[in-house]
């Protein structure tokens, strides 16, 4: 499988200490992403893994886009994108 998975996830205030939580959301997305495409893969197997992240000013806060194609699989133009 050669797929890039993609996810956003709003926060509420433009703090950087503030987006832990649309982060994780988006990274769990991504995961889940995976598993409905048949992938094993658990929050563990991020780790190492190089995800691309957007950060973009909304009102009121930001949307954090974050962008994964698991390690091994080469590059497609083709990508999931949920959020």
């Amino acid at each position: 499988m050669n797929k890039k998975y993609s996810a956003s996830a709003e926060a509420s205030s433009r703090h950087p200490q503030d987006w832990g939580r649309a982060m994780a959301a988006a990274m769990t997305d991504l995961v889940e992403q995976r598993r409905e495409d048949g992938g094993r893969v658990d929050h563990e197997d991020l780790y190492g893994e190089d995800l691309h992240l957007v950060i973009a000013a909304v009102r009121g806060g930001v949307e954090i886009t974050l962008t994964w194609q698991p390690e091994g699989e080469p590059e497609d133009d083709g990508h999931r994108h949920n959020g």
